[in-house]
Formats: structure tokens, C-alpha cells, sequence
């Protein structure tokens, strides 16, 4: 049975990299504009890892993008999505 927590790492993941991609910057890059590791980067992009919200929010501004977190509830087919910028 596939383990939806680490689906959410995943994709986590794809979002990472797609915005380092974009900038055309090395992980060894992003770690230095995080203030961390490649290792560490590594580690959030390999998706088998839990990041904090500190890390996020570091990622999120050495990316150049707004990290978004939120609550969903009602039915899956519509849910209500209730949304901060952190």
C-alpha cells in the first residue's frame, strides 16, 4: 500500500526541483543561498525526507516563491481550502 505522506514529500520534491531548474542553479547553489548543505538539499530533493517549515520558508525564498500552507476540508471532489502565505 503506497504511503501518502511520502507522496507528499514527492511532491514537494518535483516542486523543488523545478524551481531550482528554472533558475538554472546547482544544488550546491541553492544550498549556499539556504544557508545549508548540498547534502541537506539533497536529502529534501531525493523526497524521503521530512523538511520543517523553517526549511521550507528558507527554500521558498532563496527560489524566489511564496511558500503557501493551508488547511482542506470537505469532500475531496470540492474541497474548502483555506490558505496563509508563510
Amino acid at each position: 500500500m503506497a504511503n501518502p505522506q511520502a507522496a507528499q514529500f514527492e511532491e514537494l520534491t518535483r516542486v523543488v526541483i523545478k524551481h531550482r531548474g528554472a533558475l538554472g542553479i546547482s544544488q550546491e547553489e541553492l544550498a549556499r543561498r539556504v544557508g545549508t548543505s548540498r547534502s541537506a538539499i539533497s536529502r529534501v530533493e531525493s523526497g524521503r525526507h521530512k523538511t520543517s517549515v523553517e526549511t521550507l520558508q528558507r527554500l521558498a525564498h532563496a527560489l524566489g516563491v511564496r511558500l503557501v500552507i493551508g488547511f482542506e476540508s470537505g469532500p475531496a471532489d470540492r474541497p474548502i481550502r483555506e490558505l496563509v502565505s508563510a
